[in-house]
């Protein structure tokens, strides 16, 4: 009886061990295996790259060949014919030039012509490009913004040239009039507001 009994408990003890051999050993990913796990990405782009490539190469060989397929046609064609073709190729050419050389003209006399309006000379270069190519868009975002530095500009020589209102002795007391209050601009009624808050209330009734 314990001679059975020890040969069982051999055996299972002898099937664990085998099938623990059996089975695979768990490993952890080696730094290749991690490479290769990020290589898609790389790939990718890679492929994509390899695309644009591709891309640009059948270009080029499509502009040589159009090229050589426009030469041999004019080399199929008569002396007269390909005397024909040069001479229209040359008056586009010229066309080409003349309105160039035009639009460059008429951009700088228009220029000349805002440069006498104030503007300055990148503004004036701006508005007569936009005004002789058509652009209503852009002039009118030109003469907004000219009209805008005009203003600060005209505000800021005013306040330097405009002389000081003279205070009589006592205190907030100046030698202006109810009737020549009346008479000032606008830009004359702000200075005075800062200078005598407590006189124009009493002008403006505020």
């Amino acid at each position: 009886m314990n001679e059975l009994l020890k040969y069982n408990l051999q055996f299972f003890a002898e099937e664990g061990a085998e099938h623990q051999e059996n089975e695979p050993e768990k490993k952890e990913p080696t730094k290749v295996e991690q490479q290769e796990k990020k290589e898609p990405e790389t790939t990718d782009m890679q492929e994509l790259l390899n695309r644009i490539a591709t891309l640009e190469r059948k270009a080029d060989k499509a502009s040589a060949e159009a090229a050589d397929y426009k030469k041999k046609w004019k080399e199929s064609l008569s002396s007269q014919e390909q005397a024909s073709i040069e001479k229209a190729e040359k008056e586009a050419e010229r066309e080409e030039k003349f309105n160039q050389l035009l639009r460059e003209n008429s951009i700088n006399k228009l220029e000349k012509t805002y440069l006498g309006l104030g503007y300055l000379a990148e503004e004036a270069e701006k508005m007569a490009a936009a005004e002789f190519d058509g652009d209503l868009e852009t002039k009118t975002k030109i003469m907004r913004e000219v009209d805008a530095r005009k203003k600060k500009e005209f505000e800021a020589e005013f306040l330097k040239s405009r002389p000081e209102i003279n205070a009589g002795a006592g205190g907030e007391s100046p030698n202006v009039s109810k009737e020549a209050f009346e008479k000032m601009g606008y830009l004359e009624r702000v200075e005075f507001k800062n200078k005598y808050p407590e006189t124009y209330k009493k002008f403006t009734n505020k």
